[in-house]
């Protein structure tokens, strides 16, 4: 026995210990393609390697021609050759965990020959001595024709089968198939050899198709192959690799051969400058490429833009077959399987235990499995139901947070911008039925983004510096003040950074008018915009934060600040201040600031007219300049007319540059900045409105100093054969004929009380009667406030032809009507007396040939029309006009009026006036008899209407008086005219205004001459008439000084009162800002 173990030692030395550690296997070279240009061979019949990807797929050549990493094909025709392999590294084999060795197929190259080097993969299970095949040879032989097509193996000669499956050759294999096979030899004890038998796919063309995909303009210089599957290949796809291969070059692998998921390729319009992926999966990278192509007689593509971008984390779907078992006596397991999709980076599970009321647990652990030790075994149900509440509670936690942020971008509309030569079109086709496409945009937008987190301003000692609890500003822009030493929240006001070039905040609060002026000094800015006034409807709406002009200074905090002019303006106050901070150590100059308030815009509602914002704009980009800081804007939250004005100001800026306006994309970019940014959806339509506005009329104001040279121009014919700037000005002005109705003018019982069929007063705007008035009171004052009562109804009042017409200092109104005729000079003197008129203005003769243009309405001494008497007083003629005085006493009255009538004389209505100079001058004098502006009388009945001016139809001749008294109040308080919209604004107020385009041009002249240029200046008339005084109104309270609280405007129908209920004061009595969705023209009420 000795003598045999030696001998048995001595033969294991001679043993290949290479192949007994590690077996080897032979490479075996069969040949399964044919030659492409069909030459007889000694092989059976091949058929080429075809495999395709379609041509979006990542694996796809003619994806990566543009990317220099990658081998390309050769320009020119060639060999070429497709190598399928496991791994793109070398020609080796790679074994994975197993031990197996998978298959690797090496090209042979040719003209198109194809061929296949498969190794057999090897599996062994035991480690045998006396092992007498390591390395087990298979050669596969494939065979096709037209009705089979199936494999053979043959094994080496000497090997031996143990069963009756098991042959030398094996036959009639099919593609991909598996077969374990027993192999043994009489030298060999059991266990027997056992192997794997994996035969390669089939026939290719009935697998793969194989095409060229070369784009027309590339075909000299390109080589594309696009292959795919056809659908019936039945192997795993996993284990195969494909490669690229032409004539001796480099390979090149391609990994995957099938996408996970069909590409998404989407034409896009040309028109298009952004596209929403959609119904992506989350945590998921995509690869998006984009090229633009020009199309001819062939397609020709631009160079591929590539993206590559992973979608973010959303929340897990929840963990399955939770279950609960217990392992001893006081101990339990807990397993669950993990949640289908993860939708994120790998997390932990989470497992709390309560034992008792005071105790807890937490086990956190990469795998759901828990192992929960030292338990009394009434805790097990308890730790079970505990386990499931809280995997249910941060499901459902993690879904809402994730849901909240999903749905804020999810309910945004993909709304086009609006090309300006569409705009008016546009407009008009989402204001019909009643604005439903306006409400439906509008309603889309998130009135707070959600996934901006707004922490600092709920802090406990930040509340009190909100107006309102619902609106505050986002974490991550919001101004910040300097901190002050000891003051928790001293960095903090409600204000937002838009844009950097903008800062909103809401109306400063007393308690917060230092923090105010802080934030001033530390942003330097020099421009404050204040949409609001101090007090709207009884309700506060912002601090007066500036001194008055009788108290000229006042210092809030460090910051002084000093008051140096005060000027009003029919629509906004301009204050120009100095503010100095005197806690800097050094000394530093005083920084001029402008404060504009803008004073039109009603509480409920918008403006009467979107042209009022544009002039605010240009006021407040006039007084701006590249080296302002931010512009301060504020309405009373800071979020609503706020974030109309700046969305105006935006899109107008979009308007100029781009030819195009996004409103609803701004609007969404607001709110992403500050919550509730253009608050109701009349404003969102007033942006429109104003976009409009600007795009059919353009910039019509031209300043005193350079209205000379622009009236030359606009005379200017260049060619000759076109309109001059002028006449296309004339052209552009709407007429708005019949835009309003006109029922009660044209009642049959009413006709005859009209001169001119065509000049009949609109509804909205027209003067009414009352048949009597109610009992005397102590003063005429006292009377004063029930003259005018807006709730007068049809029943009880009377018709006139007479329109009421917005003046220059608004809301004061003019009234303009036609000549009395003798049945209605009764009516008319009651009209006088009611709306408490002081200077009648009479343009026309009382005949005009054989034709009667006015019934004479006043005789010497005394006349009584119905409860009114009149007494002319005194007559004073001069060559242009005649000036009468007349004393009105009424049987209900105490106290007699004074009312004074200029007849101007020589102006037929069909020509213009003789001598322009003695209109002005007429003018002039008679503005002395009118109430002075900004005077307590002024202000307080601003229902009153003291002046009226009328001619034979109440339109020709009053329509360019009425024109040329604005014009020249402008020109006199703001160096600006503006005639365009001076005279759309009479026509939209009754029919017939300045209708040719020779009282156009008058308006123009009369102005120029009025304000002559010497030397490059405009010299200023040297006259009697009215000046605008800007002193502080002593007499009044400091809010009435400074914070224009404006008297109920005239267009009753501008606006409902209908509040957003959304927002909610945080304390006192003060509303919420709100607005109405009311028309956005004038609407002259008969309350004016």
């Amino acid at each position: 026995m000795d003598l045999w173990l030696k001998l048995l030692a001595f033969g294991f030395a001679f043993l290949d210990t290479a192949m007994f550690v590690t077996g080897k296997c032979k490479e075996i070279h069969i040949s399964l393609g044919t030659n492409m240009t069909e030459e007889s061979s000694a092989v059976p019949p091949r058929d080429p390697l075809l495999a395709r990807t379609t041509a979006s797929s990542l694996a796809s050549i003619s994806d990566r021609e543009n990317d220099s990493s990658e081998t390309k094909p050769p320009s020119s025709a060639g060999t070429a050759t497709v190598e399928v392999s496991p791994g793109p590294e070398d020609n080796h084999s790679t074994t994975d965990g197993t031990g197996w060795q998978r298959p690797h197929w090496r090209p042979v190259e040719g003209n198109y020959l194809f061929a296949l080097k498969i190794r057999l993969p090897l599996l062994f299970f035991f480690f045998l001595l006396e092992e007498k095949y390591m390395d087990i040879p298979v050669n596969y032989t494939y065979t096709y024709n037209e009705n089979s097509k199936t494999y053979s193996v043959m094994f080496a000669s000497d090997v031996q089968c143990d069963s009756q499956d098991c042959a030398k050759m094996l036959q009639n294999l099919q593609e991909c198939e598996h077969r374990t096979v027993n192999l043994s030899h009489s030298s060999c004890v059991p266990p027997f050899k056992q192997i794997l038998l994996e035969t390669p796919p089939g026939k290719y063309p009935t697998k793969f198709k194989l095409e060229d995909c070369v784009q027309p303009e590339k075909a000299n210089t390109s080589l594309c192959l696009r292959w795919k599957n056809s659908g019936n290949f039945s192997c795993d796809e996993r284990k195969l690799t494909y490669s690229f291969q032409c004539a001796g070059k480099n390979s090149t692998p391609i990994r995957r051969v099938f996408p996970y998921d069909d590409p998404l390729c989407v034409p896009l319009n040309e028109s298009l400058t952004s596209y929403d992926l959609k119904q992506l999966k989350p945590y998921t990278t995509y690869h998006v490429t984009l090229h633009a192509s020009v199309k001819g007689k062939a397609e020709r593509n631009g160079t591929k833009a590539k993206c590559d971008f992973r979608t973010n984390a959303a929340a897990p779907s929840k963990v399955r077959n939770i279950h609960v078992s217990r392992k001893t006596d006081n101990s339990m397991t807990v397993t669950c399987t993990p949640p289908t999709d993860l939708n994120g980076p790998p997390g932990n599970y989470v497992l709390k235990v309560l034992i008792g009321d005071s105790e807890k647990k937490t086990y956190l652990n990469d795998t759901c499995n828990f192992l929960v030790k030292d338990l009394n075994n009434s805790h097990a149900l308890i730790i079970f139901l505990i386990f499931l509440i809280i995997v249910t509670s941060i499901a459902l936690l993690v879904s809402r947070v994730f849901n909240m942020f999903k749905d804020d971008e999810k309910q945004l509309m993909n709304v086009e911008p609006i090309n300006a030569d569409v705009l008016l079109e546009t407009y008009k086709r989402k204001i019909a039925d009643e604005g439903r496409l306006f409400l439906a945009e509008f309603q889309s937008i998130p009135r707070v983004f959600s996934k901006f987190s707004i922490k600092d301003a709920r802090k406990p000692f930040n509340q009190n510096k909100n107006r309102y609890v619902d609106i505050l500003p986002y974490d991550y822009n919001r101004v910040e003040l300097s901190d002050i030493n000891g003051d928790a929240g001293s960095n903090y006001i409600n204000a937002s950074y838009i844009d950097f070039v903008f800062v909103y905040l809401l109306g400063p609060r007393d308690e917060t008018i230092d923090d105010f002026w802080r934030m001033i000094w530390e942003q330097k800015a020099t421009v404050i915009v204040m949409v609001t006034r101090c007090e709207e409807g009884n309700k506060n709406k912002c601090a007066e934060y500036w001194p008055s002009m009788e108290e000229g200074s006042h210092a809030y905090g460090d910051v002084i600040v000093e008051v140096n002019e005060h000027k009003r303006c029919p629509d906004y106050i301009i204050q120009k201040l100095t503010i100095t901070n005197v806690s800097l150590k050094e000394k530093v100059n005083g920084r001029a600031v402008t404060h504009i308030q803008f004073t039109s815009w009603p509480d409920h509602g918008v403006p009467e007219d979107p042209h009022l914002l544009l002039k605010l704009r240009r006021r407040v980009n006039a007084f701006s300049n590249f080296f302002s800081g931010p512009i301060v804007v504020h309405c009373s939250a800071g979020v609503g007319r706020t974030g109309t004005y700046i969305g105006i100001d935006a899109m107008l800026e979009g308007l100029e540059a781009e030819n195009k306006v996004d409103v609803y994309g701004y609007v969404v970019k607001l709110r992403r900045q500050r919550c509730l940014m253009v608050q109701v959806e009349a404003q969102y339509i007033l942006i429109h409105q104003a976009l409009v506005e600007y795009n059919q009329f353009g910039e019509t104001e031209v300043s005193l100093s350079e209205l000379h040279p622009y009236l030359s121009n606009l005379k200017k014919r260049d060619p000759p054969s076109e309109p001059s700037p002028l006449e296309a000005e004339f052209q552009r002005l709407p007429s708005y004929r019949s835009w309003r109705t006109q029922h009660i003018g044209n009642q049959e019982e009413n006709k005859s009380k009209n001169r001119n069929s065509k000049v009949i007063p609109y509804d909205f705007n027209r003067v009414t009667l009352k048949h009597e008035l109610e009992t005397s009171k102590e003063s005429e004052h006292d009377s004063d406030e029930s003259s005018d009562d807006d709730s007068d109804s049809e029943e009880t009042t009377r018709y006139i032809n007479a329109s009421f017409v917005m003046s220059y200092w608004k809301p004061e109104v003019m009234i303009a009507a036609q000549g009395p005729l003798k049945e209605t000079i009764g009516d008319f003197w009651q009209m006088i007396f009611q709306r408490k008129v002081k200077v009648i203005v009479m343009l026309s003769e009382l005949k005009n040939g054989d034709q009667e243009d006015c019934a004479q309405y006043w005789e010497d001494g005394k006349q009584t029309y119905g409860e009114v008497e009149v007494h002319m007083k005194d007559t004073n003629k001069s060559s242009a006009y005649t000036l009468r005085a007349f004393e009105l006493r009424h049987s209900k009255r105490k106290d007699p009026r004074t009312v004074y009538q200029y007849q101007f004389h020589h102006w037929n209505a069909e020509e213009l006036p003789a001598e322009p100079k003695e209109l002005i001058l007429m003018i002039q004098n008679l503005k002395q008899k009118l109430p002075k502006k900004n005077s307590m009388e002024g202000n307080k009945y601003h229902r009153n209407v003291p002046l009226l001016i009328h001619c034979r139809d109440g339109s020709q001749q009053t329509g360019i008086f009425c024109a040329l008294l604005n014009l020249l109040e402008s020109a006199e308080t703001e160096e600006v005219i503006d005639v365009f919209q001076t005279v759309k604004s009479l026509r939209k107020a009754r029919p017939g205004m300045v209708p040719t385009l020779e009282q156009y041009q008058f308006l123009y002249d009369v102005i120029a001459s009025t304000y002559p240029a010497q030397n490059g200046q405009v010299k200023k008339k040297n006259s009697q008439e009215d000046k605008i005084e800007l002193e502080d109104e002593v007499g009044k309270t400091k809010q009435d000084a400074n914070c224009v609280s404006s008297p109920s405007a005239p267009d009753k129908a501008s606006g409902g009162d209908t509040e957003d209920e959304g927002s909610k004061p945080t304390s006192g009595p003060e509303g919420p800002e709100h607005s109405a969705n009311g028309p956005a023209s004038p609407a002259l009420t008969q309350s004016a």
